[in-house]
């Protein structure tokens, strides 16, 4: 075949350009058939309007939330002090036989936790305590421990006890602990779960 049978560019490409020249006036960068991009308006700058419903769904939560915290103060956040004159149960409320130093328990059998008197030696805690069941038959133990330390002790001479409906258990426990501000615990007999507890001054 001679040079003439080869076909020939046509007029107004440029041979080395196999496809010809791109449009005029059309970004080479830009895919085609796409638009180019509008600028942005100043609404588009603007940041979003916040919506008044969610501020109203966030009031609402907030108002929730602190109802629940002063019901909590004011149902559930009693002193364990003043249970005595605010548990709703009959077998709480004062009497003379009591020292007013008590308070209701539940658990292990329902009933009366009570610190009939008490008193400190040289490192040594002598403490006289009640407890009062209202049905059953129920084994319970008690433990101490200081306030500011938190270090425990349990009595030395007595490890576990029970009590009956009609028959109360009263007895003196002692412990040998520093004298500071104490609390004693009433538990099961293991002394894994604590049913309640009473202050005592040091």
């Amino acid at each position: 075949m001679s040079n003439a049978q080869w076909p020939t560019a046509p007029q107004g490409r440029d041979p080395r350009q196999p496809f010809g020249q791109p449009p005029q006036g059309r970004d080479p960068r830009q895919p085609f058939g796409q638009q180019p991009p509008t600028p942005p308006s100043l609404e588009d700058l603007e940041p979003p309007k916040r919506s008044n419903r969610a501020m109203v769904a966030v009031l609402g939560v907030v108002a929730v939330i602190v109802a629940i915290v002063l019901g909590m103060q004011f149902i559930g956040g009693a002193d364990p002090q003043d249970g005595a004159s605010t548990a709703p149960s009959a077998t709480a409320e004062p009497s003379p036989e009591r020292t007013g130093n008590f308070i209701p328990f539940e658990g292990n059998g329902d009933g009366i936790f009570e610190i009939v008197g008490y008193s400190w030696g040289a490192d040594r805690l002598n403490v006289r305590l009640r407890v009062e069941v209202t049905h059953g038959d129920y084994a319970f133990s008690v433990f101490a421990f200081t306030n500011e330390t938190r270090a425990s002790y349990e009595p030395v001479d007595l490890r576990a006890f029970s009590a009956r409906e009609g028959e109360p258990f009263e007895g003196n426990v002692t412990f040998l602990m520093p004298q500071a501000d104490a609390t004693i615990v009433l538990s099961t007999p293991s002394g894994r779960v604590a049913l309640n507890a009473l202050p005592i001054k040091g």
